[in-house]
């Protein structure tokens, strides 16, 4: 008999998270943090008293490049944080883009020092991506969704669309998405990321889901349980 194949782990990724890195680190960090280390190795051999200088070069580039495996709760009904940070506004709005009803809106501020890493809120079909060029302003202007880079991704889920919006801050200006359309992905895959800080929109139809959060709550991506799906009337 042929061995099976291993079970996937209930963290689900797409085929571009599949890659060498470190674990607890995005793959892009790898180098980065092997020249740190390296150097910091050299400096402490030669002029020990200037070590702590890539020390903390090293530690600031492991800071900003977290990258955590992380286990979402297998919860069908379960709708679960896009992003790491602190809730700033639960509002209703009508998305024009992908979804064209009414919407609850949840906006995340990820902070620097948050891992920027953005995951699926739940199960279904990557059906739409988009990248718009823009400003940047602060996560707490009130234009920074319709001003600032951004990026579109609108996912396809047993019980209706939701979508998820990452923001530039000013200061965090490279977003990376990993989607593509025609992903199948898992709650908790990794959509994309936005280093130094950014704004995370998740939209879900008004009436799909009952929140269980407030305003000022500090969210975990994927692991943090953000409402539960409403049965079909």
């Amino acid at each position: 008999m042929e061995p099976q194949t291993p079970e996937p782990t209930p963290e689900q990724t797409t085929a571009k998270d599949r890659v060498s890195r470190i674990p607890g680190f995005d793959a892009e960090a790898t180098p980065l943090l092997s020249i740190g280390i390296g150097l910091t190795g050299i400096v402490l051999g030669l002029r020990p008293r200037f070590a702590p200088l890539p020390l903390a070069l090293t530690a600031l580039t492991a800071a900003l490049y977290r990258d955590p495996d992380r286990v979402t709760p297998l919860e069908p009904n379960g709708l679960f944080a896009a992003a790491d940070g602190a809730i700033l506004l639960i509002d209703e709005v009508y998305d024009h883009r992908f979804m064209h009803t009414d919407c609850m809106r949840i906006v995340t501020a990820v902070s620097p020092l948050d891992v920027p890493v953005c995951r699926s809120p739940a199960n279904g079909t990557v059906r739409y991506v988009a990248h718009v060029s823009g400003e940047y302003r602060s996560a707490n202007d009130p234009q920074a969704a319709e001003r600032n880079e951004r990026v579109y991704v609108g996912i396809d889920t047993a019980w209706g669309p939701i979508l998820v919006i990452q923001i530039a801050s000013p200061i965090g200006r490279r977003i990376v998405c990993k989607a593509q359309v025609g992903d199948v992905v898992e709650a908790g895959t990794r959509l994309g990321t936005v280093r130094l800080g950014c704004r995370t929109d998740l939209l879900i139809q008004r009436d799909a889901a009952h929140l269980l959060i407030s305003t000022g709550q500090h969210l975990v991506a994927g692991v943090s349980r953000i409402g539960a799906v409403m049965p079909p009337s």
